[in-house]
């Protein structure tokens, strides 16, 4: 017995290894603080209305009504109940902190097990593991909320780790194992990620086909591969709940098709906007940050939070306004704290985004064993960890490599789809660490390997260290000015030329901030590059035995990564628990509005409507936050309801009492339409009553129709949509076939869940009722007296229907069909892997093949 659990014995020091370091980085969670995470927080406020609706009733929803009036609940709670991987992934985080300590652990334990299946010994496997999971994107989008892309981060590794093993060793075992990472990898529900490591796998497989085509092996190639295809399908088929209910919502989200913009442009519109695509585009220059951190300024912060930066500013500002004649008097140290206060005000970062919650930083130890293994390391990984490392620096460049980049967009599959495209260096992050190892076992099996080829060790010290040490001595051959500043201070330089010299005063110390945070980071990398090339020549030398060298270099590498990662992530960061369970906390407007009997109604809140949650937390929301909203949603708030929130917040400031804004809601149909029953101007002050809202359904006399979108856009805001409804042309077989009477009656709501309606209607003679409502084609199905009847859109985003005379019932039941079959393919794909599972571990030496060399 003992000699079985001998083996293992190093595993389990390595776990416990890895657990140990990633509480001691999270130690707050000890003491039972929490991580205020601003994307996971917002999850929770999105997702409250289906919990609660799960509660009540032991169902999960796919519609939720608390954001953007409604809309499909797939990507803020889906249902993975009948996906294997789910559970693979849930019993994979040891019941570890959700949010923190599990997904580093998992970072760690996912390189790992890469690492091994290409065949490093412990030592270096740690070493690997340490590289990559401290990498600082790693922690920066943990502080972000981004929970679920952590954990397919956490995930890539281990696919390119089953793929690799199934070219070079066990191609059964790496087949079977590559469709239960890659299972687990998609079942985290960030496409984006796995898209990206979809196309390191493209790098890997291209790389292993031109070298089969080399060595007159092409028969086994394709055997592999077809191997790994049949993974990939079914580590997919148990994600089809998730995977075909995105695929389907996709198409008439903003990530899908634009009619509207079809229209305009006169060309089929696919995908995002490339300018909202591309808002996020790494630098070129700022690429260096994967060498040192604060290349750009590191994070969107204040520079006054780093008072050092600041020292002697007001002397300096006092003496140039002095020798150029400028003494104020009695104002004049007011005057001089004023502009030092200004410079306190500007961002820490001058890169090309909008604003960044920190750098990729790869390590500057790591960066430079990467570049010297480009130098050093000849085996048959090279090629492809460098072409997959350009690739993603390619990528994550976006509009600032704007040819390549707009050919990606335009003509590569599915890549339309995605935003925020310095993601890309998710790829970079997990190549460099393995090259970064591949080059130090490189050094560890022939020491003399440095002293042989010192002038490629030089070479990448000085491609390293030595631009470190360059941007250390000659830090002013930068501008340390992004182009929005430089035109801003250029032009209040213009329009007040008496005072031209103050602003070249703020240009100036906000350049010499930004240069002193540089400066203290190259000197910084160039101390770890230092220290590790150091190592490395004396161990070369015989001058250090290897047990002094590989945990030293460990303990630099952690020191480096861990340094930077306290920047953005440390324990001044976590709350205490209850103010964690306090994170919504009803205002005044909203306790007032929850007092209301009639909860069917939805509120506006003019505080950053279309980026918030607070109020899907609390009530039905006109507004929301959501990276994939409906594109009809979308347009209906850049034609009406932007407009009508600046006109009523302009209102309240100007009147300073809400209720001057009651009459304005009259002449704004959109926002009645929705049922917008409450307007929340100020969260401690009483909502204001809209006299003027729709209600749930309402019947009209006549439909208004339309032969473009653009018309049906702009009719619901002239049309009077008491009496009439604007139904488009698409509909027109339909609308030939009814006639609607004058007569009067009444519609009225009298049963709701989320995913089923029911109404009462009562007419002299066949109507037409609009419902507020919002039209989706993936799943809603009406019925009037049991009987199935076709759902008309209405008002460019509601649903209408045609009803006949007398007393009738109405249900609105969501039965997506993707949901259903697709949960019906994920059980029984389940149930397939398992049995395939059991059936290798049962057969298991009838499925060894002779092993190949995993690296050369």
């Amino acid at each position: 017995m003992l000699e079985r659990i001998k083996p293992l014995l190093p595993y389990l020091g390595i776990v416990a290894f890895f657990i140990l370091i990633t509480f001691a980085y999270f130690s707050p969670v000890l003491e039972g603080r929490g991580l205020p995470q601003m994307d996971n927080t917002k999850a929770i406020g999105m997702a409250k209305e289906l919990v609660d609706h799960e509660k009540e009733t032991g169902e999960r929803s796919m519609w939720t009504n608390s954001l953007f009036s409604g809309m499909p609940a797939y990507q803020i709670r889906g249902d993975s109940s009948a996906n294997l991987f789910s559970y693979v992934n849930r019993y994979s985080r040891l019941g570890l902190p959700y949010t923190t300590v599990a997904i580093v652990f998992l970072y760690l334990v996912g390189f790992f097990i890469l690492m091994r299946s290409m065949g490093f010994n412990h030592w270096l496997s740690v070493i690997g593991s340490v590289a990559f999971a401290f990498g600082s994107y790693n922690f920066i989008i943990i502080i972000a909320g981004h929970i679920t892309k952590a954990y397919v981060i956490a995930l890539m590794a281990p696919v390119v780790a089953g793929i690799l093993y199934t070219y070079n060793k066990n191609k059964w075992g790496g087949a079977l194992f590559t469709t239960v990472a890659l299972g687990a990898n998609i079942a985290y529900n960030h496409v984006q990620i796995t898209y990206y490591l979809a196309l390191l796998v493209m790098v890997l497989v291209i790389d292993r086909l031109v070298r089969a085509i080399k060595q007159n092996d092409l028969r086994e190639f394709m055997h592999r591969t077809g191997l790994l295809v049949i993974a990939a399908v079914l580590a997919v088929l148990p994600n089809m709940t998730n995977l075909w209910t995105t695929w389907e919502y996709g198409q008439e989200s903003i990530r899908g098709r634009s009619l509207l913009a079809e229209e305009k442009t006169e060309q089929r519109q696919r995908g995002l906007d490339p300018d909202y695509a591309f808002a996020w585009s790494y630098g070129k220059a700022e690429t260096l940050t994967l060498l040192i951190p604060n290349f750009m300024g590191g994070a969107s912060e204040p520079i006054g939070l780093k008072p050092e930066l600041l020292d002697g500013i007001e002397d300096r500002i006092s003496e140039e306004m002095i020798s150029r004649g400028y003494n104020l008097g009695e104002q004049h140290g007011q005057f001089v704290g004023q502009l030092a206060n200004e410079v306190a005000q500007q961002s820490q970062y001058w890169g090309s985004k909008p604003f960044t919650s920190g750098p990729v930083y790869a390590g500057a130890i790591v960066f430079f064993l990467f570049i010297l293994g480009l130098f050093i390391y000849r085996g048959k990984e090279k090629w492809w960890l460098l072409a997959g490392t350009i690739l993603s620096i390619l990528l994550a460049w976006g509009k600032n490599l704007e040819w390549f980049n707009m050919l990606m967009f335009n003509y590569f599959p599915l890549y339309n789809k995605f935003r925020t495209v310095e993601m890309a260096l998710v790829i970079a992050s997990l190549t460099i660490p393995v090259m970064a190892i591949l080059t130090l076992r490189e050094v560890f099996n022939n020491p003399q390997i440095i002293r042989e080829k010192s002038n490629q060790f030089l070479a990448a010290f000085g491609l390293s260290g030595g631009v470190a040490l360059f941007f250390y001595l000659f830090p002013g051959i930068l501008s340390y000015m992004n182009e929005f500043e430089m035109s801003s201070l250029m032009s209040q330089q213009a329009s007040n030329p008496d005072q031209a010299f103050i602003y070249d005063i703020l240009m100036r110390e906000m350049q010499n901030a930004r240069m002193a945070l540089l400066k203290a980071d190259a000197f910084r990398s160039l101390v770890f590059v230092a220290l590790a090339s150091a190592s490395l020549w004396f161990f070369s030398g015989n001058k250090i035995s290897a047990k002094y060298v590989i945990p030293g270099i460990l303990i630099l590498i952690l020191v480096d990564l861990w340094g930077v990662d306290k920047r953005y992530l440390n324990n001044d960061d976590f709350v205490p628990a209850r103010q964690m369970r306090a994170l919504y906390t009803p205002n005044e407007a909203d306790r007032i509005i929850l007092e209301d009997d009639d909860p069917h109604f939805r509120v506006f809140n003019l505080r950053n409507p279309f980026n918030e949650v607070h109020t899907s937390y609390f009530h039905k929301s006109i507004g929301g936050y959501h990276g994939a909203k409906l594109q009809r949603y979308q347009d209906v708030i850049d034609y009406h309801l932007g407009d009508y929130m600046r006109q009523l917040s302009m209102s309240v400031q100007q009147s300073r009492n809400t209720e001057f804004i009651r009459p304005l809601l009259s002449h704004m149909p959109v926002l009645n339409m929705l049922n917008a029953k409450y307007i929340v101007a100020h969260p401690e002050m009483a909502p204001v009553l809209n006299p003027y809202a729709k209600g749930n359904a309402w019947l009209v006399e006549n439909i208004h129709t339309v032969g473009s979108t653009l018309e049906e856009l702009q009719a619901i805001a002239s049309v009077d949509l008491a009496d009439n409804a604007v139904v488009h042309m698409d509909f027109a077989d339909i609308l030939e076939q009814k006639t609607i009477g004058s007569g009067g009656g009444h519609i009225e709501l009298i049963k709701e869940r989320l995913d089923y309606l029911q109404y009462l209607s009562n007419t002299d003679s066949p109507t037409f009722a609009v419902f507020s409502e919002i039209y989706y084609t993936g799943g809603w199905r009406a019925f009037i007296n049991g009987e199935e009847v076709p759902i008309i859109r209405a008002n460019y985003l509601l649903r209408g229907l045609f009803v006949p005379a007398g007393n009738n019932t109405i249900e609105f039941r969501f039965e997506p069909v993707s949901y259903r079959y697709g949960k019906l393919i994920s059980y029984i794909s389940s149930i397939l892997i398992l049995l395939l599972v059991g059936l290798f571990f049962w057969k298991r030496d009838k499925f060894r093949t002779p092993n190949q060399e995993i690296i050369d």
